[in-house]
């Protein structure tokens, strides 16, 4: 029963950290394919790991009210993204 609980504990812990995994990838996807059809990757990546996600927020709401369309709750998920990606990171700055 012991050994079961402990399968089940890591089974759970290795879905959560998949799922965090996916959720990244599934936020650098839209990054790219939101913000680089009008930025060059380069432009942004130069800025990675340089701005809080509050800061980026300001930047993506900028781009909206510039005619950029994204929801707010990609603008969210852009800003946590870009607030937490490290310099270097595909498929942005393509490394």
């Amino acid at each position: 029963m012991k050994k079961l609980l402990v399968f089940a504990i890591g089974l759970y812990a290795l879905l959560m950290v998949s799922g965090l995994v996916f959720a990244q990838a599934s936020a650098g996807k839209l990054v790219a394919r939101t913000c680089v059809s009008c930025h060059a990757g380069g432009r942004i990546c130069e800025k990675l790991g340089t701005r809080p996600q509050e800061a980026w927020l300001q930047t993506v709401d900028r781009m909206r009210s510039n005619g950029a369309t994204v929801s707010e709750t990609d603008a969210a998920t852009i800003a946590e993204y870009l607030s937490t990606a490290k310099p270097g990171v595909k498929p942005l700055c393509g490394k």
